[in-house]
């Protein structure tokens, strides 16, 4: 072990070396050599944290400490920290966000949501990195997982993540106006709007707010107006205003295309500001063909 500890050392990306580990680990469970081979993992990653064969190695031990324990609560939580610490240091760190995503498995409901509440301060001091809003939509997705409710009353459980996801809407639009063109935050909007449009297409949800507007109407009619807010924005000497526009209107398009169901309403609340293609040539008017042929 110690060979290929000093070989790993140098050399991350032997395969060969962590394969020998794996079979030695394997014969019998020791649960102070797994520890020891997660500190080796941690101190390669301290100084190449983008070594796809360091986390998979990690993945494999944290497996094996799994089949033999079942509260996982706590190596779980370091090893949230661990890749909020390296993240820190190396930006954009696909293989270390996406570590933190299979860790999720591993969560109880109560640590899904506390993960919810404190990565939402990182994601707002790094709204370019698509890596963390990833994160954040794989621990909505868990939230969703018919295991992370198991016991839970179903009224109970629809309340919550209706009130959870209004306030991940709110959230996220107050971020798409503080930082103008910004793609990530976009692409995180059309995953959270989806799944709203469709819940609140659902027979039980159908219900209509105080002034007789269906909740879907009254969604629409507030992106509608968070479209004409981007087209409005002053231009500026970067350019972002325009990025900004354009990725409005793309917004609007891709709901469109991905719940058909309410484009008759997106197009009659568009009714102000033009047809969708009006819309799109007058965010970024070089791209009229391409328009044209998107929404044919």
């Amino acid at each position: 072990m110690s060979h290929s500890k000093a070989l790993l050392i140098l050399c991350p990306d032997m395969l060969t070396a962590w394969n020998s580990r794996k079979m030695v680990l394997s014969v019998s469970y020791d649960f102070t050599k797994l520890k020891d081979e997660l500190q080796l993992c941690t101190m390669i990653l301290s100084y190449s944290p983008k070594n796809e064969s360091t986390w998979s190695h990690r993945r494999w031990v944290i497996k094996k400490v799994s089949e033999h324990h079942q509260d996982m609560s706590g190596l779980i939580e370091r090893e949230s920290l661990l890749v909020k610490e390296i993240a820190e240091k190396s930006k954009m760190n696909y293989r270390a966000w996406r570590h933190r995503c299979w860790l999720i498995s591993y969560m109880t409901r109560e640590q899904v949501l506390d993960e919810l509440k404190k990565s939402a301060r990182w994601n707002e001091l790094h709204v370019a990195d698509n890596c963390c809003f990833h994160y954040r939509r794989s621990l909505l997705l868990a939230l969703l997982d018919s295991r992370c409710i198991e016991g839970e009353n179903s009224l109970d459980y629809k309340s919550e993540v209706h009130l959870l996801w209004k306030e991940e809407l709110r959230w996220n639009e107050m971020l798409i106006r503080r930082y103008q063109g910004r793609e990530s935050l976009w692409i995180h909007r059309r995953f959270l709007s989806q799944w709203w449009v469709k819940f609140l297409l659902s027979g039980e949800e159908m219900e209509c707010c105080a002034a007789g507007i269906s909740l879907v109407d009254l969604f629409l009619s507030q992106e509608i107006y968070l479209l004409s807010d981007c087209l409005n924005v002053p231009a500026d000497e970067f350019g972002e205003a325009c990025i900004q526009a354009e990725l409005a209107a793309l917004y609007i398009l891709w709901i469109s295309k991905q719940v058909p169901a309410v484009k008759p309403q997106l197009e009659e609340r568009l009714h102000s500001l033009g047809s969708l293609e009006d819309v799109l040539a007058r965010a970024c008017p070089e791209r009229s063909r391409l328009w044209t042929h998107l929404i044919a």
